[in-house]
């Protein structure tokens, strides 16, 4: 996993300590985007930990936590949608 967020043009993990928003996240034009989304229990301190070390921030859809399964599909969308991969 680590290569993968090191090799991104942008790597973000949900994680209800994350201070931006992923709504007004700088975004790149083109490249990859790795996106992580913990489990329903969250992301434990190591493992942010260990993807900050791998280059990916910590990041929050807004003051409300979602459901992985909701979170990671909101979370896509919002993406996609941003970066006109969906226009």
């Amino acid at each position: 996993m680590g290569a993968l967020l090191a090799g991104a043009d942008f790597a973000a993990v949900l994680h209800e300590s994350g201070e931006a928003r992923l709504a007004t996240a700088e975004l790149p034009a083109e490249g990859e985007i790795v996106l992580v989304v913990g489990p329903e229990g969250g992301v434990s301190p190591e493992e942010l930990a260990l993807f900050a070390e791998a280059g990916a921030r910590p990041y929050v859809l807004g003051p409300t936590v979602l459901r992985t399964s909701t979170a990671g599909t909101a979370a896509a969308a919002l993406l996609l949608g941003r970066t006109g991969r969906w226009s």
